[in-house]
Order: C-alpha cells, then structure tokens, then sequence
C-alpha cells in the first residue's frame, strides 16, 4: 500500500514537472508575436533634385549671363552666398548657399532683373541693381535676403551720397532768402526817376537827365539794365491876349 502511494506521488511530479516547459513556452511566445504586429517600416527620404549643366541656352540668356554679378554676397545674419561661373559651360553658374550647392542658368524677363533658376527645380536667384535674394522655388519664400556684392554696394552709398549731396550742389533759387538779397540790392542800386516838369516857361538851363541804372543780383548771375528816360520837351511861351494883357497894366 506505502509502495503504490510513493509511486503514485512520484508519477503526479513527473507530470506537473512536464507541463512546466510546455506553459513557459507558450508565455514566451506570445510577446513575439506582439512585437511582430508593432513593426513600422521606415520612410525613405525624399529624393532631392538633381542639378545639371544646360549647354543649349537661347541667345537672351547668354545675353543676361554676362550682367550676373559673381564672388561671395554678404546677407542678412551675417549670411553668404557665392556665385561662380562653371568652365566650360557657358551661361551656367553654381550657386552655394548653407552647405549646398545649385547649377544656375539665367532666364530671359521683362523688368530688367537678373533671374538664375536651378535647373533641378529647387531655387531661384534673383538679382537687382539694389540688392539680390534667394528663393525657394517649390515652397515660394525666401531662404535668405539683402545680399550685396562689391558692385551693389558701391551703388546704394553712392545714391545715398548723392541724395545727401543734392541741397547743396542744387540750391533753390526761389527761396526766401535769395528773394530778400534780391530785393535789397535792387532797391540800393536803383535810382530814383527825375519828376516831369510842366511850365509854361522853359527851364533856364534844361541838362539832360542821367540815366537810371537797375541792377537784378541772383545768387548765380548779376543783370544790369540802363533805363534811358526820354528827353525833357520843350514848350515856347504864348503871347497873352489883350484882355489879359490889360489886366496887368
């Protein structure tokens, strides 16, 4: 009887020592099929434009070409662009600006300005006698402005210079002040007209009068204009008539 107990005991381990692997397992293997449901795929990138040298321009482009200020421009916070011609390949010029680098070729406009477009797509230079800027051609903003060259420079200080200069180079003419010299040097140098004399008798001694001199002083000329006043006339005595000529006797 003690004998089929033990071996009954031992029996019931053996069993429950068996379906142990057997449930770790299964424990095991359920998170991996979790993990294997949760799995993202990665994004690819998108791929950027490629910029490549265009050997077949129209003569407008080449034209404009030649107008393209090359070098390093300085920018707005204290940001730089470079512009270089590419050998070989007329009208094409590469671009750099923030670690990247464009193949440019000019495009024929209306207004006068200077515009490179990358022949992949991804930006647009454009060039004014002021000032040049940076666009994004897909996104239509700005990636950077206020760009001058040497050349740019050189000409928005002196049309500041200029400006500056203007009041002094062009005086008004018709100021307040010049029309007060004016007139105080016209009333100095004028001399008064000799009043006309009437009589019955003729002077004694009629001189001819002087003539009168106005002189006209602007700030830049002095116009000087001789005033002749026409001879004194002479007039002859009438003999009284007798009524006349009785009373006095």
């Amino acid at each position: 009887m003690l004998r089929s107990l033990t071996a009954a005991a031992a029996l019931a381990a053996l069993s429950f020592a068996a379906a142990l692997p057997a449930s770790a397992a299964t424990a095991a293997s359920a998170p991996a099929a979790k993990k294997a449901t949760k799995k993202i795929m990665p994004v690819k990138p998108a791929v950027e434009p490629v910029s490549a040298t265009n050997d077949n321009l129209e003569p407008g482009q080449l034209s404009a070409a030649d107008r393209v200020l090359v070098g390093v421009a300085d920018c707005e916070f204290k940001q730089k662009v470079t512009v270089e011609k590419i050998e070989g390949h007329s009208g094409n010029f590469k671009l750099t600006f923030d670690k990247k680098a464009y193949i440019m070729v000019p495009e024929e406009t209306t207004t006068g300005a200077i515009r490179l477009r990358d022949t992949g797509g991804a930006v647009v230079w454009v060039q004014i006698p002021r000032k040049s800027m940076l666009m994004n051609e897909k996104e239509h903003h700005r990636l950077v402005d206020e760009c001058q060259a040497d050349e740019q420079r050189i000409a928005v200080q002196s049309a500041a210079q200029a400006a500056a200069n203007a009041p002094i180079l062009a005086p008004s003419v018709a100021g307040s002040g010049n029309a007060a010299a004016s007139a105080a040097a016209t009333a100095v140098g004028a001399a008064p007209a000799a009043p006309f004399v009437s009589s019955a008798r003729p002077p004694a001694a009629a001189a001819p009068a002087a003539p009168a001199k106005t002189t006209t002083t602007t700030t830049t000329t002095t116009t000087t204009v001789s005033v002749v006043p026409p001879a004194p006339v002479e007039r002859s005595a009438q003999a009284p008539d007798a009524a006349a000529s009785g009373m006095w006797k």
